[in-house]
């Protein structure tokens, strides 16, 4: 069963968060996962939720995300993360 990995970004340092941004992507692709979306303009319809970044990946299960995000090469890259932006990641299972 699929599985998405929801990622809001409020970009502090954007040399920084393009870093993360490559070496994150590199560390997806290894395991299998894909680029469904990267948006920087987002409206809410309900709510107060304003991303200035969102960032949607898919992979074919749950198991090959939490891979990915446990993986030594992603987790790596937290530190580079938290001092490009303030994040919530989100890991979601298609029912």
């Amino acid at each position: 069963m699929a599985a998405y990995l929801i990622a809001e970004h409020k970009i502090a340092d954007p040399a920084a968060y393009e870093e993360y941004r490559i070496k994150a992507l590199a560390a997806v692709d290894r395991f299998g996962g894909k680029l469904l979306l990267r948006a920087r303009s987002v409206e809410a319809l309900a709510g107060s939720w304003q991303p200035d970044r969102l960032v949607v990946l898919e992979f074919a299960d749950m198991a090959s995300l939490k891979a990915m995000h446990d993986s030594p090469d992603y987790q790596a890259l937290i530190g580079i993360r938290n001092v490009a932006a303030a994040n919530v990641l989100l890991a979601i299972e298609a029912a």
